[in-house]
């Protein structure tokens, strides 16, 4: 393994070439004042790979082009998978009193619930989610739900499938819904959380990448989240994913992005709510 001093300095030809091949391959932007960043995060993967300088790895990722599995690990590296339980919880507050109810008291619907958590990291995201729909469900027999979580990364969504968090990471989670959804470890897995069988089995893990042609869906979604995700794109993928995820909708479905997202001005299948809540027209 190559040692931390003997790797050569990031220069800013190799930086722009590492970053124009994330750009065209899955759509993120990075600005300039990331070389830093890269710098840091990408030293230790040439280190595991025994390579001694940037360039180098540079050619390394950039060999097979999007089909390479050194592209899913840079992705890991670069970007930073922040996310936690009830995450902006207005907005899972939004479903749970207001969204869900409407939708199960109404006539019409084929009674069950579709959701797609489609940047969904390590898992906190869906499994917020399941909770939400799942007690939601209790009082309604005969309604079901599905729920899809997708990423482009696959090793934050191996995390996501073993579903085990530690006691920090589920401080968010109120303690009723702790009891009901986690099983606690004991012993050697004495503060460590599993989501339970019954929750966990809702959720529908899959990697796509939104800037590549979707797959086939069995029917619409009435709720998408999809936050945190656009502000690592150009402005044109970001215009170009909120039409594609509006038409993944029902009409009167909603779509929730992150705090400091916006849906484009002129995205006319969506009617802009309060705090970043768009609902499908129709």
């Amino acid at each position: 393994m190559t040692p931390v001093g003997e790797i050569a300095a990031l220069s800013p030809a190799v930086f722009e070439q590492i970053r124009r091949h994330l750009e065209g391959e899955v759509g993120l932007s990075f600005a300039d004042n990331k070389q830093t960043l890269f710098r840091s995060r990408l030293a230790r993967r040439l280190r595991e790979l025994g390579l001694d300088t940037f360039e180098a790895y540079a050619d390394y990722l950039t060999a097979a082009g999007g089909n390479s599995a050194e592209l899913s690990i840079c992705v890991d590296l670069v970007t930073t998978n922040l996310t936690s339980f009830f995450r902006e919880a207005h907005h899972f507050d939004e479903l749970r009193a207001t969204f869900l109810p409407a939708l199960l008291g109404a006539s019409g619907h084929d009674r069950c619930v579709r959701l797609w958590s489609a940047a969904c990291s390590t898992g906190q995201e869906p499994y917020s989610l399941a909770m939400v729909v799942r007690d939601a469900l209790a009082g309604h027999p005969g309604w079901s739900a599905e729920l899809l979580a997708s990423d482009i990364n696959t090793g934050v969504l191996g995390v996501a499938k073993r579903a085990v968090y530690t006691a920090g990471e589920v401080k968010q989670v109120p303690e009723s819904l702790l009891r009901r959804h986690f099983q606690r470890g004991t012993g050697e897995n004495a503060g460590r959380f599993r989501v339970r069988s019954e929750t966990a089995r809702l959720v529908r893990l899959q990697q796509i990448n939104l800037l590549r042609p979707l797959p086939s869906f069995a029917a619409p979604f009435d709720v998408v989240f999809c936050r945190n995700c656009l502000i690592y794109f150009a402005p044109a993928e970001q215009e170009r994913v909120v039409h594609v995820l509006a038409k993944t909708l029902r009409p009167g479905g909603l779509l929730f992005l992150g705090h400091s997202e916006s849906a484009p001005p002129d995205c006319p299948e969506l009617e802009r709510l309060p705090r970043t809540v768009y609902r499908k027209k129709g």
